[in-house]
């Protein structure tokens, strides 16, 4: 991966392949006008003065200086009008800059400070370039002699070490995002639920967690009826997934993390239109996401105790698949009627919830999964949807998903909707009609958390990249890895607190 430098240098003082200067839009005053050759100057304000460029938020446009100063190259990079400027636009228009790079074939490039210098500033430009220099090329041909970007320094014009260290820490979540999008990329055949557990292994063994990993048999005697019920169709069997990550006092309550990791769905017996189906290797994500918070965390070494869960299975049609019609007993005691086979997410979920809380007493509990269609129909493809039965906690998350640019919006969770999934022959009904069906999943999941604070993140528009999707330089096609940064915002805030 790309390593960034955060260096204290003039623009005269650093050689350089490539330098990006960001351009507000319609602005042509230049502070680093007297560090610039004359001439390539004067060659950037005939640009600026007619209009060949004008600073539209990721536009650019490239002036070579012909040997007149360090750098080779210049590139106008455009942040768009200075009073819309933020972290999230400055993340954006860092990637721009990384992928025009990229295509110039650069193995290295130097890029200014955007704006006034802040820790925002400097985390939002490290994110926005190695983010958007993610590619997934696992499974294609190598291409020989293609350059690729090694190092980025972004230039300042403060204290180097104290910001050297911020990106260095924003480096190691990007990291584990760029491991949860690795691991939710993979096509159904590499990634069923044993390779994800000998996935989630490997990655407590590196970074020294805690690790269990629950089989089929066992979950059966342990009375995991939802995550038995969904994963008994496939033979691949399911496996409930456990990590353990302690860096505060043994005594304190930990945070509690499930995710939703269908590692394949076909709907099951209710089997999906085949139009589009081979997106559902995503369906995966949210348990991708909690993977990968337990990375960053323990590569972080925050003074947090985290506990990470992830039910999977995979979703298939035969005939020991679960039914339409069945009544399934859960962890909990309740009972669920099965009225649809691809409402599956809330099935396995409700498990691994109901055990991760008896097992491990949380102080907080934060679901992720792709859950329903409904959520996208609510609130599009670039928001997810925020439901919960804490609210300090929902704020929280709702407030740090602004500055990491992971929209989340809250939906209501009124009683009316639990009036919806009552079943005539059981405690609970796993679906509640076409009505608020995101909110509906999620009064199913409330069933399952007795009175900890928790809040459920379904991700189903944001968790890759899909129809309606706003495109973002730092999210490349498919799995986004929404969520890791956001979650571990949190756990850092949390790590501050006595």
């Amino acid at each position: 991966m790309v390593q960034v430098k955060i260096e204290k240098a003039k623009i005269d003082q650093k050689q350089t392949s490539l330098l990006v200067i960001g351009v507000f839009e319609n602005e042509q005053d230049f502070s680093q006008s007297k560090e610039l050759d004359p001439a390539v100057f004067a060659s950037i304000k005939e640009t600026l003065d007619n209009k060949e460029f004008r600073g539209t938020s990721g536009s650019s446009v490239l002036i070579y200086t012909l040997g007149k100063g360090p750098m080779k190259k210049i590139m106008l990079l455009g942040l768009g009008k200075r009073e819309k400027f933020t972290d999230e636009v400055a993340r954006i228009c860092a990637g721009k800059a990384a992928q025009k790079a990229k295509e110039l074939g650069a193995k290295e490039f130097s890029i200014l400070q955007f704006s006034n210098l802040d820790e925002g500033l400097v985390e939002a430009m490290t994110e926005g370039v190695t983010l958007a220099l993610y590619s997934f090329d696992k499974y294609k041909a190598a291409e020989d002699g293609k350059a690729k970007i090694e190092e980025v320094s972004i230039l300042i014009n403060s204290d180097s070490p104290k910001f050297q260290s911020i990106a260095d820490r924003a480096d190691l979540v990007v990291r584990a995002v760029n491991f949860a999008r690795d691991i939710g990329n993979l096509p159904p055949n590499d990634c069923a639920p044993a390779q994800l557990a000998s996935t989630a292994l490997s990655l407590a063994q590196e970074y020294g967690m805690k690790a269990r990993v629950i089989d089929r048999y066992e979950l059966e005697n342990m009375g995991m009826g939802g995550i038995v019920a969904v994963g008994k169709g496939s033979n691949n069997p399911p496996k409930l997934i456990i990590l353990e990550y302690t860096g505060a006092a043994g005594d304190q309550k930990p945070y509690l993390l499930v995710g939703k990791a269908v590692t394949f769905d076909t709907g099951g017996i209710s089997i999906k239109p085949g139009e589009k189906m081979d997106e559902m290797k995503f369906d995966k994500c949210g348990g991708c996401t909690v993977l990968a918070v337990m990375r960053a965390v323990a590569s972080m070494k925050l003074a947090v105790n985290v506990i990470g869960i992830v039910p999977s299975v995979e979703n298939m049609p035969s005939s020991t698949s679960y039914r339409p019609g069945d009544i399934i007993k859960m962890y909990s005691g309740k009972t669920v009627e099965v009225l649809n086979t691809d409402a599956e997410g809330r099935m396995i979920l409700a498990d691994a919830l109901a055990y991760g809380i008896a097992t491990y007493s949380p102080k907080a509990v934060i679901d992720l999964a792709t859950l329903t269609g409904a959520a996208i129909i609510a609130l599009g493809a670039n928001v997810a949807a925020l439901v919960g039965t804490n609210k300090q906690l929902a704020d929280r998350l709702r407030k740090l998903s602004d500055r990491t640019g992971e929209k989340m919006w809250e939906l209501p969770l009124y009683d009316e909707f639990h009036e919806q999934i009552k079943s005539a022959y059981a405690d609970i009904r796993n679906i509640g009609g076409r009505p608020g069906g995101a909110i509906t999943a999620a009064a199913f999941l409330s069933n399952f958390v007795s009175d900890v604070p928790w809040v459920h993140i379904d991700i189903a528009g944001t968790a890759w990249t899909q129809d309606g999707t706003y495109e973002r330089s730092y999210n490349p096609k498919g799995a986004t890895g929404f969520g890791v940064r956001t979650l571990v915002k949190l756990l850092m805030e949390d790590e501050k607190q006595p």
